[in-house]
């Protein structure tokens, strides 16, 4: 689907935000946005930055207005782009999208992305969750559709944090956070554990489990309103 659940995007909001306070969020670069849903929630929180988006599903750019959504729209499959091209970024955010490639694949652009960015922020489903095609769209169908949580944190390269909740069925979402350079990862550890305790509480809860039609602008932006005056506080 060219959008996702609203489980972890609390927490990356946060992580989002503190960077931006900090200076180290001037640009930001969303792969595989799909319908833009990362920018239209987060845009808000880190209001110095430049965001580019990689797309590899043409059609999506007209569909989703994503050339209005972000600074910088580029058409290509992330597992053949030159990051050298891309150029560096501040965060590189992988919002359900690794699942959409072998774990080798994946393991191979977070790596190339890893050279290019500061820090990224990744959000993939846990358990068994099969997907074909979307619309016409091959690139929506799950290649990796049972990753655990373990599985995860194997692929992502200098892990500093993150969490994952997972049902009794299996299924679920985890939300990681990694940085290459040793300095840069104390301090998103830090980040991280300080908007983990930010987030903490019933109202978070509530945010991470209600169910959110990124399709509509409205629920959208009043989703987005609820993170940002929670983050922010």
């Amino acid at each position: 689907m060219p959008t996702s659940m609203a489980f972890g995007k609390p927490l990356i909001g946060a992580v989002l935000a503190r960077l931006s306070a900090r200076g180290h969020a001037r640009r930001v670069v969303d792969i595989g946005p799909g319908a833009g849903t990362y920018a239209d929630l987060f845009r808000n929180l880190t209001p110095d930055a430049a965001w580019w988006a990689v797309e590899v599903w043409g059609p999506y750019v007209e569909k989703y207005d994503l050339r209005d959504k972000y600074d910088e729209v580029i058409v290509a499959d992330i597992r053949y782009l030159d990051f050298i091209k891309l150029g560096p970024s501040d965060v590189a955010l992988f919002g359900d999208m690794l699942e959409h490639m072998s774990a080798n694949e994946a393991r191979d652009v977070l790596s190339r992305a890893a050279m290019k960015s500061r820090f990224m922020a990744l959000s993939i489903p846990i358990g068994h969750w099969p997907q074909g095609e979307v619309e016409g769209n091959p690139f929506e169908m799950h290649v990796e559709d049972n990753l655990s949580h373990a599985e995860v944190q194997d692929i992502v390269p200098n892990l500093c944090g993150g969490q994952a909740i997972v049902n009794d069925q299996g299924q679920g979402l985890g939300v990681y956070f990694a940085a290459t350079n040793p300095a840069d990862r104390d301090m998103l550890a830090s980040i991280v554990a300080e908007a983990e305790d930010l987030i903490a509480g019933p109202t978070m809860d509530e945010l991470n489990a209600i169910a959110v039609d990124f399709l509509d602008p409205t629920a959208t932006a009043a989703f987005r309103d609820r993170i940002a005056a929670s983050v922010m506080a």
